[in-house]
């Protein structure tokens, strides 16, 4: 039996390296700051799942244009700073 490779859509794609990029940046940024690292990891995952419930069935998933594609890149990076925002906030609100 042939399995069937994954192909993903450029939306995913693009959301992907979004994350990526995101998460580089705010990891490098966490580690400059000594901000918890638990805290930032539970934040972006938590922002990237609340975006898949909320917002996610109404993506423009099919679509490959630059309108669609720029969504995809911008909402993948903005969620690893979410939790970078949430572990900063965390550590200052801490006694």
């Amino acid at each position: 039996m042939r399995v069937k490779p994954q192909i993903f859509t450029a939306f995913a794609k693009a959301q992907a390296f979004g994350i990526a990029f995101g998460f580089a940046l705010a990891l490098h940024v966490r580690n400059q700051t000594g901000l918890s690292l638990g805290l930032f990891v539970i934040g972006a995952s938590a922002a990237w799942l609340a975006w898949e419930m909320l917002l996610g069935p109404h993506a423009p998933s099919a679509r490959s244009d630059t309108a669609a594609l720029s969504y995809g890149l911008l909402s993948g990076f903005a969620f690893p700073w979410i939790g970078l925002g949430l572990a900063a906030l965390l550590a200052w609100a801490a006694p």
